[in-house]
């Protein structure tokens, strides 16, 4: 929110510098030339500059949100694996015939 406050204070001081700078002046770059108003060079080069930071934090959020991925499928793996593990320790601690406290030993004629 305080990003966009200061995006919409910023793009409002540039819009008022244009509307004020509107005399054309010549404007060289290496060897090309025009006339262009100061204002609106300065707001061309505030909203690519604004585009282009935009792209940069889109490119850091998606490399953010990759390794979130990558961590969650980390996680769930070893939650299985846990599972694993503390079904591997219950079946070690109760033999085969000893049923575990808690569990009824109904055979299937029995459920009916």
């Amino acid at each position: 929110m305080l990003r966009l406050l200061i995006l919409v204070i910023l793009l409002a001081v540039l819009i008022v510098f244009a509307l004020s700078n509107t005399d054309l002046e010549p404007i060289w770059l290496v060897s090309f030339g025009w006339h262009l108003s100061i204002g609106t060079l300065v707001l061309g080069v505030g909203v690519i500059t604004l585009l282009l930071g935009f792209l940069i934090g889109l490119i850091g959020d998606m490399q953010q949100r990759s390794r979130a991925r990558r961590a969650e499928q980390h996680v769930r793996t070893l939650e299985s694996q846990l599972v694993e593990l503390h079904q591997r320790l219950d079946r070690f601690q109760n033999p085969a015939g000893t049923p575990l406290p808690g569990t009824s030993t109904l055979t299937p004629e029995q459920k009916v």
